[in-house]
């Protein structure tokens, strides 16, 4: 022995200078799988309510044109849906809208007529909105106004644009949404609104 006392430590003492490393490579992973499931779950739900959204409208065009036909004629048939399409118009600063376009012909035989349903999230209350009609290579004939609404309380709007004689299978046919106050776009869709090869756009239609 030399005299010297002997040291002993216990337990475990931190190094100086060190630092936290953060959450390690498979807890990142964790995160961004969490990040994930959260968008897709927030796609899904914006898709129902989309759908919802349809199947309700075509549900409710059903029976306002059944309760519309005079009682001697209902022999001669039910109102036809003959197709549909809905459309997410991109967003505005004004709020969130889409579109549900239906084509319905009035008795069995007839053409078919384009009905428009605008739903809008996230509106300013209050706020009155318009609906837009044109065709492409119209300009000498100023666009039509087919319908209008005004946001509830709560954001919330609904227009109703219901029999319009254009062709839901045109191509140059265009609708867009537009803030009433000052003509502001808001979104829109050129034809065909039934069928493939529709077009949304945000300010203008692409033809």
């Amino acid at each position: 022995m030399d005299g010297q006392p002997d040291i002993v430590s216990s337990g475990s003492q931190r190094p100086r200078g060190a630092r936290w490393a953060g959450p390690g490579r498979g807890n990142w992973i964790a995160i961004t799988v969490v990040a994930v499931l959260v968008i897709c779950v927030g796609v899904i739900t914006s898709l129902a309510l989309l759908v919802a959204h349809r199947d309700d409208t075509i549900s409710d065009l059903r029976a306002a044109m059944r309760n519309a036909r005079p009682a001697p004629t209902m022999a001669a048939g039910l109102p036809i849906v003959s197709g549909s399409a809905m459309f997410m118009l991109p967003d505005a600063a004004g709020g969130s809208f889409s579109v549900v376009a239906v084509a319905a012909s009035p008795r069995p035989g007839s053409a078919a007529l384009t009905w428009l349903f605008v739903y809008g999230r996230h509106a300013v209350p209050g706020e009155r909105y318009g609906l837009l009609e044109d065709t492409c290579g119209g300009q000498y004939i100023a666009p039509s106004d087919v319908a209008d609404g005004t946001a509830d309380q709560r954001g919330n709007l609904t227009i109703v644009a219901p029999s319009l004689a254009i062709s839901p299978r045109a191509p140059d046919v265009w609708i867009l949404v537009y803030r009433w106050e000052d003509g502001a776009p808001l979104g829109g869709v050129q034809g065909p609104l039934i069928g493939d090869g529709a077009r949304t756009f945000r300010s203008a239609p692409p033809c």
